[in-house]
């Protein structure tokens, strides 16, 4: 295939499921809900309501979800 822009099609179509029967993976929310989600937590972050979380307790919590 060829490229446009540098982007080499085949890739594009690899990650569209257009050129293997992969089904494409459904996204949980939008990217409009996901974005909306994350402003209301940063809001009652900052409002004092709920605590913040380091990035040390954020990398233990994906830990345990693996596991």
């Amino acid at each position: 295939m060829r490229k446009i822009g540098g982007v080499n099609m085949n890739t594009i179509a690899h990650f569209k499921g257009k050129l293997t029967n992969e089904k494409p993976v459904e996204r949980y929310c939008s990217v409009c809900e996901s974005l909306e989600k994350s402003l209301k937590e940063m809001k009652l972050i900052r409002s004092g309501k709920i605590k913040a979380k380091t990035w040390e307790e954020f990398k233990k919590e994906l830990d345990n979800e693996e596991e």
